[in-house]
């Protein structure tokens, strides 16, 4: 692109804000040089096209869409080896003979990581892995084996060289974060109900092996109504935490609010790597504070607008060239003056053009 250019994309709540929508979105419409995951197999992105066909990504970048995009995977991520064939193989069709570069410290998630946490964790999980092998790589645990090579896939001792090659040409970093904030293990709500490491933008950014003085844009993706995973498991009942202080509510509930036909539109969602019921909370304005002050974000994302108001479902094009009513304004001005950053993109459905954009002035 011409300048050294650093965009982090991470998750404002507990995650399913639709961060993979938009990191696709800004892959394509930047045209960015290179991206990087820090993911593992706990959490899956989705990003739909403009006509209407579904990807899931869990390790690989949702930049991967667009196919000029190098593309690499940080030392923060976790493998599970058959999670990341099926991802392959099901993305063959972009990926071509693309390289991707992978960090030599990235582990494998093995069958001995998901047992030990179905057997130890209740404090909400969905038992991945991820937490048990990140755990063996901490105590330098000699069963531990880090992945080598999958396809076009393969570790490189000189991924940090590479990466930074990127930037040292000019070109811009797409860095997709993983989960969402009030995950975060330190400064997540209502701890031990978090996940297994840090959530921040400048832990993906350390994982991802570039200096943070290149950062140039964090994009925070949030919801007007956060969720929480379930607390039926195939395990049985756990308990995935309250949200700070707000206020639990129901599917059923937004879809009143928000004045959908039931019959057409239902806004019910399940996990994407569960697929149980997620729990649906009012927005906590405190929290939201609080991951605003740790990690500083340039712009925020604000998707899920449909439920606000189902009239919006599908709706694009720019923010002045859109009826937009009284009380969704007030909604979006009083959140611009609490947090004291930009809206400037309104997600009004899954698909990567069902999105109103707004100017950041």
């Amino acid at each position: 692109m011409g300048k050294e250019r650093v965009i982090v994309v991470i998750d404002g709540q507990a995650g399913s804000c639709g961060k993979g929508k938009i990191a696709g979105y800004i892959a394509l419409k930047e045209n960015v040089d290179a991206a990087v995951t820090n993911a593992m197999p706990n959490s899956g992105h989705v990003f739909v096209d403009e006509k209407g066909n579904k990807r899931t990504f869990r390790n690989i970048p949702v930049a991967s869409i667009n196919q000029e995009t190098q593309l690499f995977m940080g030392a923060g991520s976790a493998i599970d080896i058959e999670v990341l064939k099926k991802e392959y193989e099901e993305n063959s069709d972009i990926l071509k003979e693309r390289e991707i570069i992978v960090h030599p410290r990235v582990p494998l998630i093995e069958e001995r990581h998901k047992e030990l946490e179905r057997e130890r964790i209740r404090s909400g999980s969905t038992f991945k892995g991820g937490g048990a092998c990140l755990a063996e790589k901490v105590m330098r645990d000699e069963r531990l084996n880090f992945f080598d090579k999958f396809g076009n896939i393969r570790s490189d001792e000189t991924y940090i060289k590479k990466i930074n090659k990127v930037l040292e040409n000019g070109g811009s970093l797409l860095i997709e974060g993983s989960q969402g904030c009030d995950l975060d293990l330190n400064n997540g709500t209502d701890y031990p109900h978090v996940t297994s490491r840090q959530c921040s933008a400048a832990q993906m950014v350390a994982d991802s092996g570039v200096p943070m003085s290149a950062v140039t844009d964090i994009v925070m993706v949030i919801r007007p109504y956060p969720i929480r995973i379930s607390n039926q498991t195939d395990l049985g009942k756990i308990s995935s935490g309250k949200y700070g202080g707000a206020k639990e509510i129901n599917w059923k509930e937004i879809n009143s609010r928000s004045r959908a036909d039931f019959e057409e539109i239902d806004f019910t969602e399940t996990t994407t790597v569960t697929k149980k019921t997620r729990r649906v909370f009012e927005l906590d304005i405190e929290r939201l504070k609080n991951n605003i002050l740790i990690n500083r974000p340039t712009e925020i994302a604000l998707n899920f607008f449909e439920h606000l108001n189902a009239d919006y479902c599908g709706e694009k094009g720019n923010y002045k060239d859109i009826y937009i009513t009284r009380y969704e304004r007030e909604f979006i001005n009083w959140l611009e003056s609490e947090l004291n950053v930009p809206i400037t993109m309104l997600g009004t459905g899954p698909k990567n053009d069902e999105i109103i954009i707004r100017n950041k002035g």
